[in-house]
């Protein structure tokens, strides 16, 4: 075979992993058409990237990403940040900057200068929030020139079984229904504040009617602090209970959604209390676990992680590291985990 031959191969094989790990990045989502364009930018220390275009009858699908590859085989896929016009003479000026003229979001850059195989210095944003500092991982070219928010993940790697890892510290800690063995886990982040989340509550249940311990459920919180004032008080007081009677948990999510409308920031603490108190939970331990420094940092890096990890909204569904659409209903993943069964 002539060298020009191997070298033909070689870029075919290479654009079909890159094909799989963005179809595997991308979230599942039914009658989406996925198109490719050339990114108009430069990247540095010749790195390559396309533009990838998500259109779909459900604009909840619709987006648009950048498909990364390094000289070194890693992949990325999200939107790059380019700081290199921001304000500030060091790369975590540079970024507090960007941050908060771009995004009005406020974070404290920290970036450890030790290069990664894929020729990047780590870079953790922590926003501070009135319950902590929750952070978000990326990564910074050593010019200062790009932020990458999310992960770099070998190309050669499935990037489905590299996500849901990223998730095991968290899932650990979380409430969860159905054996650790079974061969689907469904993963929802999600927001005691948001209505759509209280729309979704019910999502879960005829999955499980049908498939009973062939499927995990795993609820992880995600309170969005910035624009729901007592979400964090509620997965605080979610997990206090899951604590000391796991099962129990459930029928407080299903309390704290059917009074949705009712609750606010002066009566959210009052309400859970009442409740622990109801079911006759030992309220010196729930008062100590409500105060918990631990606790609130558990949930304050697992919400770090989902935006860490491509989750953007609530609720969002991952299915065995695949981010999937629920549809209408909740049919699409219902659809879908049938589909896994198979």
């Amino acid at each position: 075979m002539s060298l020009a031959a191997l070298c033909a191969v070689s870029a075919s094989a290479q654009n079909e992993k890159l094909d799989r790990a963005i179809a595997d990045a991308l979230p599942v989502c039914a009658e989406g058409k996925v198109s490719r364009s050339e990114f108009p930018r430069k990247l540095p220390m010749n790195f390559t990237a396309t533009v990838v275009k998500v259109e779909s009858a459900n604009h909840t699908c619709d987006g648009q990403y950048v498909a990364i590859t390094t000289p070194t085989g890693g992949f990325f896929l999200g939107m790059p940040w380019f700081i290199e016009d921001a304000e500030g003479a060091t790369v975590e000026q540079k970024l507090h900057d960007f941050a908060w003229r771009g995004l009005q979001q406020n974070f404290t850059a920290t970036v450890t200068r030790q290069r990664s195989p894929y020729g990047l210095y780590k870079a953790t944003l922590e926003q501070t929030t009135e319950r902590g500092k929750l952070p978000i991982d990326g990564w910074v070219d050593p010019e200062g020139k790009v932020f990458f928010y999310g992960q770099f993940r070998p190309l050669s790697a499935n990037v489905r079984t590299e996500r849901a890892k990223a998730f095991d510290p968290h899932v650990a800690n979380a409430p969860s229904r159905g054996p650790a063995s079974a061969p689907v886990t469904i993963v929802e982040f999600s927001d005691f504040q948001c209505p759509s989340c209280k729309r979704a509550a019910h999502y879960l249940d005829p999955i499980i009617a049908r498939h009973g311990d062939k499927v995990r459920y795993v609820r992880v919180d995600l309170p969005l602090i910035s624009s729901h004032p007592w979400a964090f008080a509620a997965a605080m007081a979610g997990r206090a209970i899951h604590r000391q009677q796991p099962d129990l948990f459930w029928a407080y999510k299903q309390q704290v959604y059917e009074n949705q409308e009712k609750l606010s920031a002066f009566t959210i603490d009052e309400f859970a209390r009442t409740f622990a108190q109801d079911h006759d939970l030992d309220l010196t331990k729930y008062d100590a676990d409500i105060a918990s420094k631990e606790l609130q940092e558990q949930i304050l890096k697992g919400a770090g992680a989902a935006f860490s990890n491509d989750i953007r909204a609530t609720p969002s569904y991952m299915v065995n590291g695949a981010l999937v659409d629920a549809g209408t209903e909740g049919k699409a993943l219902a659809a879908y985990v049938d589909s896994l069964m198979k």
